[in-house]
This record gives structure tokens, C-alpha cells and sequence, in this order.
């Protein structure tokens, strides 16, 4: 008995390493694919010095995942080596870098619902916008929260959530509302303009959302 169970053990080791080694080609197929991908839209993201990889090494064991450590290694400056992207980005090049492999991926994985908050912090408004482009590019197969203060960016959206805090008989309460056309435009131009909105700058959140509607 134990003879024919070693012999079973032999062949099923003997089926796993040959399923595990489809699984490493494919990821490394996968790898390459994505590398190119992330790249170019961090390119796009105004990330031009970025260096982004994708590490697929033998592990010399077997998990439900397969036979291999699989990590996302970047570089965000010249003449950096390249190290983990979990301990190396900071917080606003995270998140575009997590849009990024998002927008690669889109479509192969079922994640539901993605939360961005504050994805535009430390950039321009050059680059806010981008970053929102590519927000309505990965809500086509994905629903889409953004918690920005980038009128770039809110005026991209689909649909306008107003947050804010009041203070009610000496309590503070947070409460949502939900904003028509007029009210997205209010709010787009308060967010460009500050304390006092001009009618120059409503009629430039008029233009923002509009013109996204392009996109």
C-alpha cells in the first residue's frame, strides 16, 4: 500500500510541476505585457523617468498560487535601482501607479468597486486631469469612487458627491449630498476659485464639465 501511494505522490508532484510551469510562462507572457502597459500610462500620468517591472522568480515550493513569488518593482527617478513597489512609492505615485495596473488589468479581474482618495495629491492640474482621464477609463469595467479636492478631476465624473461636516447644536455631523448639473458647477467653481467665486470661474467649471463629457 504505501508503495502504490508513493507512486501516486510521484505522479500527482509529477502533473503539479508541469501545471505550475504553464502558470510561470504565462505570468512571465503576462509580465512583459503589463510592463509595457503600466509604463506607457505613467508616462501619460507625467511619471517620464518611471521604471516599472514586474518580478516573476521560482520560489522552489508549491502554493494554491503556483510555484512563484510574484512582485511589481519601480523606480520613480533616474539612476534609482529598482525596489518593491510596496515599500518604495510614495502615496500619490501609489495610487497612480495603482490606476495604472488597473487600467492594464481592466476587464480580467471581478474587483467591483475601487476607492481612490485623493489620487491627486502633490500634482498639477495638468496632471489632475490625466489622472481623471484615466479614472473614467477604468470605470468601464469597474465602479469608481474619487475623493479628490481636483476640480480636474471632479468635473470628469459621472455622478458628483458633495461631502462636508456642519455643525449641528454643537455637534459635528457629515453629511452627502448628491448634485444636479447647477450644483456641480457650483461646486466646481468653488473649488477653483476658494472664498469668493467670479462668474469667470463658473463659466470655466461649465467648460471642465462639458469638455469631459468628451472623454
Amino acid at each position: 500500500s504505501l508503495a502504490e501511494l508513493m507512486l501516486i505522490e510521484k505522479e500527482c508532484l509529477t502533473a503539479l510541476t508541469e501545471v505550475a510551469k504553464l502558470l510561470s510562462e504565462s505570468r512571465r507572457k503576462g509580465a512583459e505585457r503589463i510592463e509595457a502597459e503600466v509604463s506607457e500610462t505613467l508616462r501619460f500620468l507625467d511619471m517620464p523617468k518611471v521604471r516599472f517591472a514586474v518580478s516573476v522568480t521560482p520560489k522552489g515550493d508549491f502554493a494554491e498560487s503556483g510555484a512563484d513569488d510574484v512582485d511589481f518593482l519601480i523606480a520613480t527617478n533616474s539612476g534609482e535601482t529598482m525596489k518593491s513597489l510596496s515599500s518604495s512609492a510614495s502615496g500619490g505615485e501609489l495610487s497612480r501607479v495603482m490606476l495604472a495596473i488597473k487600467c492594464s488589468v481592466a476587464g480580467a479581474d471581478d474587483t467591483e468597486t475601487l476607492i481612490f482618495d485623493e489620487v491627486d495629491t502633490g500634482v498639477s492640474g495638468k496632471t489632475s486631469r490625466k489622472i481623471g482621464i484615466k479614472l473614467k477609463d477604468a470605470s468601464t469595467s469597474a465602479q469608481i469612487f474619487a475623493v479628490t479636492h481636483s476640480a480636474q478631476i471632479a468635473s470628469l465624473a459621472h455622478h458628483h458627491l458633495l461631502v462636508k461636516k456642519e455643525d449641528v447644536t454643537g455637534r459635528m455631523e457629515t453629511h452627502l449630498e448628491v448634485l444636479d448639473y447647477d450644483g456641480r458647477v457650483n461646486e466646481t467653481a468653488r473649488i477653483l476659485g476658494g472664498i469668493n467665486v467670479s462668474e469667470s470661474q463658473r463659466l470655466a467649471a461649465i467648460d471642465m464639465i462639458n469638455e469631459g463629457k468628451n472623454y
